[in-house]
């Protein structure tokens, strides 16, 4: 069974939700604090599956344990709970890297909908390779596989957020498309206002880090200025320099 860790400082909202996921036949492990979370993020037996993570913890922020979750285990599902209403709040989330954001007070059925996708995402990219494979999309050196939920490039394996995936997803989807930040941000992050962040950028870039050839000269995430990025599978060959 899956084993969940709940980080939550009010022990009434703790217990609730640990009571309700056990019910559902999860492992369940709740904790206090941030640094309580991730001790057994990095040592608890078995593994932790997935995060559902408070932003108002004493000592440590949601936001920072997050961030540290992510250094630690980079495809480990985490979905964070708060009463915070204001979009800022929101992006400033994604940008510490949890894949979904719930609010206070969210629906019991929605918290447990949003566990059951991100742990169906993550036992289809712990499957063997050849484990119901599907279509696969390649470009350059980079294979994806949206059913399985896997990645790769020039061979290594790539560990992709749920985020990261969707946006790569959105992207292969609206091929040779130019996509504005406001129809990311939207379509992807499910923001209705886009607010002034650099969220979007930060994750092209690491898109670029793990599948162009060249970061700095991307082939395949193309930035369009003032306007957004356009995805190119196949782009074109470069022309030899004519002789002088």
């Amino acid at each position: 069974m899956p084993h969940i860790l709940v980080v939550e400082d009010e022990q009434h909202l703790a217990y609730g939700i640990k009571f309700n996921l056990e019910a559902e036949g999860y492992t369940v492990t709740a904790v206090g604090d941030g640094q309580a979370a991730l001790a057994l993020v990095e040592s608890a037996r078995p593994p932790i599956d997935l995060v559902v993570l408070d932003i108002m913890l004493p000592g440590m922020s949601g936001y920072d344990v997050c961030s540290a979750i992510r250094g630690m285990r980079g495809e480990l599902p985490v979905v964070m709970l708060t009463a915070r209403t204001l979009v800022e709040d929101r992006v400033r989330g994604f940008d510490a890297g949890t894949d979904v954001y719930l609010q206070k007070p969210f629906e019991l059925d929605e918290l447990l909908s949003v566990v059951r996708n991100l742990l169906a995402r993550r036992g289809r990219s712990d499957k063997p390779p050849d484990a119901g494979r599907g279509p696969t999309v390649r470009f350059g050196a980079a294979e994806v596989n949206f059913e399985t939920w896997e990645a790769s490039c020039r061979g290594a394996p790539v560990k992709l957020t749920n985020l990261e995936m969707k946006l790569l997803r959105y992207l292969v989807e609206h091929e040779g498309v130019v996509v504005s930040r406001e129809e990311l941000l939207k379509n992807v992050w499910g923001l209705t206002r886009a607010p002034a962040t650099r969220t979007i950028d930060t994750f092209m870039l690491n898109l670029r880090k793990s599948f162009e050839e060249d970061p700095s000269k991307p082939a395949h995430f193309l930035s369009v200025r003032g306007t957004g990025y356009r995805f190119v599978r196949e782009p074109p060959p470069v022309s030899p320099s004519p002789p002088q």
